[in-house]
């Protein structure tokens, strides 16, 4: 809008110089073709065409100021134009140079004057072509201006946007890494109390079973009753002790670290052997994880023996009444070609067994269900835990 308003000025002050030295039909002319070479200038512009397109209109309307003087009293708008063109040459002194064109009708013009009036006129056109090219390299120099502004605000807000990622991952890698250390303090505490208070009250309680032992061989009640006192005292703390571990190594179990652990760093797969873990659940009680872990092993441990499968799928659900587990291979399983091998087979399938027994037994435990079978060409492992028997709380106290 300031583009269009300022060459407007500057055409009106050529139109007020054509009519001091006589506006004709001629001059009306050069008006129009001033207005309209100087509006395609600015479209070409703003469309970022070749300088040397770009500069066109400009050159023309030069051309024709060079055959008809009168015309010299629109070339502010021109000189207007001259410095806002792209460059053109790669020489900076050059194209400063090819820029001051609009100059040469006018001193072409005042040079063939022989009045003293037109001659006057000829130096207030220059003056309104110098105001003009100064007014046009002020608009550049804003609109370059600008653009640099706007290129320096994207550049701060992208960086800005990296450094709040950075700043989040740095908050997540701090936070992962304090919990890391809280579970491994209160796994060391568990273990150090386990293995230095339990041994001692283990101790103790052998050490008053003896005595007790030894007072009922001497016939002596009263030692023998406080014996048995002091036993019990002993095994109700050691009932408390194996609680409080009980509770702090639930605490300190990170389920998604253990099934992380039992998937991908299964060490009886043969080379080329992949695991594809999918993990919906992210907290379950101790008891479970512990689990679902040996499932994982165990389950591994058969596609890896007894199936000639190069890949299996490890994947866990969290419903809301119950968690899932599922391993399964796509198969097929290992044949066997002679009677030692039927004979290994029979063994492996016995052993095959007993690993599905073991897992049967654990689930049930817990009070799930486990399906192992078929399927699908291959093997697969289901594994249901009901949640109603579970009541654990967060941190913040929460169910």
């Amino acid at each position: 809008m300031l583009i269009l308003l300022e060459k407007a000025l500057l055409v009106a002050c050529g139109t007020a110089v054509a009519v001091l030295s006589g506006f004709d039909s001629l001059s009306l002319i050069g008006l129009l073709v001033a207005v309209s070479l100087s509006c395609l200038s600015e479209w070409l512009m703003s469309r970022r065409t070749p300088p040397v397109l770009a500069a066109v209109p400009s050159c023309l309307f030069l051309a024709a100021a060079l055959l008809m003087p009168r015309w010299c009293a629109f070339l502010p708008a021109v000189a207007y134009d001259a410095p806002r063109l792209p460059a053109m040459l790669h020489d900076a002194r050059a194209d400063r140079l090819v820029r001051c064109l609009p100059f040469v009708p006018i001193v072409v013009a005042f040079v063939r004057a022989s009045v003293a009036t037109d001659r006057t006129i000829m130096m207030l056109t220059g003056l309104l072509a110098v105001i003009g090219m100064m007014l046009g390299r002020s608009r550049e120099t804003v609109t370059r201006l600008r653009r640099s502004l706007r290129h320096t605000q994207d550049l701060a807000r992208d960086s800005g946007r990296v450094n709040c990622r950075r700043m989040a991952d740095v908050a997540e890698e701090r936070t992962q890494s304090i919990r890391t250390a809280t579970l491994n303090e209160r796994t060391r505490i568990a273990r150090d109390i386990h293995d230095n208070v339990g041994h001692l009250l283990t101790r103790a309680i052998m050490q008053s079973q003896a005595g007790k032992a030894v007072a009922d061989a001497t016939n002596d009640p009263v030692a023998a009753q406080g014996f048995d006192a002091l036993n019990g005292t002993l095994n109700e703390a050691m009932t408390m002790v194996r609680r409080s571990v009980h509770d702090l190594e639930d605490d300190g179990t990170d389920f998604a670290a253990q099934i992380e652990d039992a998937a991908h760093t299964f060490g009886d797969a043969s080379p080329g052997f992949t695991v594809t873990l999918s993990n919906e659940i992210k907290d379950a009680p101790a008891p479970v994880t512990r689990c679902f872990a040996t499932v994982i092993r165990e389950s591994l441990s058969n596609v890896a023996r007894h199936s000639d499968a190069r890949s299996a799928s490890v994947t866990l659900r969290d419903f809301p009444a119950l968690w899932q587990l599922v391993v399964q291979d796509p198969g097929p399983a290992k044949p066997a070609t002679d009677a030692s091998h039927a004979a290994g087979s029979a063994d492996a399938e016995s052993l095959r067994g007993m690993g599905l027994a073991d897992i049967e037994r654990r689930v049930r435990t817990l009070g799930g269900t486990s399906s192992c079978g078929p399927y699908g060409g291959g093997w697969r492992v289901f594994v249901t835990i009901p949640k109603r028997q579970w009541t654990y709380h967060d941190r913040g106290g929460r169910s």
